[in-house]
């Protein structure tokens, strides 16, 4: 294959992955304790998340709004989603291929599942650090496609950095957003944004400030090049630069200008519109301050919602995530995380429910990876790393103590993926 006939990222192994996408899978779906008169809000899933994601393409697709994801890496041996890469470094450049390779092949299948269960206004959402980004973002453009590319986002984790690095101390991490589809309307409004604007007037609509109506940068047009009365009977046109003709244009055409007439401003010789103040602005590509959490802010608030201090080392924060649903979804969003470790995701989709009125609903796939036998985890009665995120989804979705049993018909619906010996 030349590289005038493709373009992306390759590594060993890399079809056989793709294949897992299309593979069938070897699971069953057993509900616990659950009365079936009616399905639950929220759900999570124990087991494998390739079966999760594959029973969802299969029996839900097209059917979750905002998908949010903080893969961990593997140890390139069992793919059990425990951050092993970060504590150990290969030993020779010869392994770095192979450390890459293993990770992406697990990620692979994944995320061309994760395309088909979103809906076609919906997006993904990952966390992701330096040493994958630039790979990362590679498969994706090549699963979702380059033009759906919605932003790198850059968080910043820490207000202090550890000193062991060779190079820049490291205080950030990143988020990619990819859209479903190339026509997606766009982030929401950030509604705790503030915009650098100035409304220095104000009429009964509200506060506003004045924009030049004429643009010397959007291109001529003839046909946005017409005279404009004044109240007082003054005539305006697009003000060109000295000596030149045909370069300014009016930024709205004729019919907008008499439907619109009351949002225009005569003054000094110019034409302006209105620019009134609107709840909240665009959102920014850097989150960067207390809205958004850091590392330890995230432990907090897993310790806090569990009453379990250091079950998790490293969840990423409430607000975080918070801030990424909104931005993606809806008050009725469905919600989808399936590497959802202690549950970030879930305390996420309660609080905003619980700030806004929505109905979210949220989705969770857990490995049952067993918690260390001297953690506190271990100690506090949590066998998995699953029980974890189930103690922490019923305790902040449903009001149900960490300790509490898994009653019938409860809010939370936990189901157990059991693989069988089929395939």
């Amino acid at each position: 294959m030349t590289s005038a006939s493709f373009f992306g990222l390759v590594w060993p192994g890399k079809e056989a992955a793709r294949a897992l996408a299309e593979a069938p899978s070897p699971a069953e779906f057993r509900p616990r304790n659950r009365s079936t008169t009616r399905p639950a809000a929220h759900r999570v899933y124990v087991g494998d998340n390739l079966h999760v994601l594959k029973h969802l393409a299969q029996t839900q697709p097209g059917s979750v709004d905002v998908i949010y994801i903080d893969p961990p890496y593997n140890t390139g041996r069992d793919f059990m989603y425990r951050d092993n890469f970060r504590r150990r470094r290969p030993s020779s450049t010869a392994d770095y291929g192979r450390w890459h390779a293993d990770w992406l092949s697990m990620m692979l299948p994944r995320l061309v599942l994760a395309r088909q269960v979103l809906a076609p206004h919906g997006f993904i959402c990952i966390s992701i650090g330096d040493d994958e980004c630039a790979n990362l973002r590679k498969v994706a453009d090549e699963v979702f496609g380059e033009d759906c590319f919605a932003g790198q986002l850059i968080w910043k984790k820490g207000g202090t950095g550890k000193n062991d690095s060779k190079y820049a101390i490291v205080e950030h991490e990143y988020v990619l957003v990819y859209a479903r589809t190339a026509d997606n309307p766009g982030f929401n409004v950030d509604a705790q944004a503030h915009t650098s604007t100035k409304y220095n007037y104000e009429d009964e609509h509200g506060r506003y400030s004045l924009v030049r109506l004429d643009s010397k940068t959007l291109g001529y047009l003839p046909s946005l090049d017409f005279t404009i009365t004044g109240p007082d009977g003054q005539q305006y046109r697009p003000h060109n630069p000295a000596g030149r003709t045909q370069v300014a244009r009016w930024r709205w055409s004729q019919e907008k200008v008499a439907a619109q007439r009351d949002e225009l401003v005569f003054r000094r010789g110019f034409v302006y519109t209105k620019n009134y103040q609107k709840h909240g602005a665009r959102p920014r590509s850097v989150l960067d301050g207390q809205r958004f959490g850091v590392t330890r802010t995230g432990k907090r608030e897993a310790e806090a919602a569990l009453g379990v201090a250091g079950v998790f080392d490293f969840p990423k924060p409430v607000r975080l995530v918070q801030h990424l649903l909104a931005l993606c979804g809806g008050p009725d969003a469905v919600v989808l995380d399936f590497f959802a470790g202690s549950g970030t995701t879930a305390q996420a989709v309660a609080e905003l429910n619980a700030a806004d009125g929505g109905t979210r609903s949220v989705l969770l796939a857990q490995l049952p990876v067993p918690t260390e036998p001297s953690s506190p985890a271990r100690a506090a009665g949590f066998a998995t790393l699953a029980d974890v995120c189930i103690a922490r989804a019923r305790a902040t979705l449903q009001g149900v103590p960490a300790t509490g049993e898994d009653l019938p018909g409860a809010v939370v619906d936990v189901i157990d993926v059991v693989e069988t010996n089929a395939g």
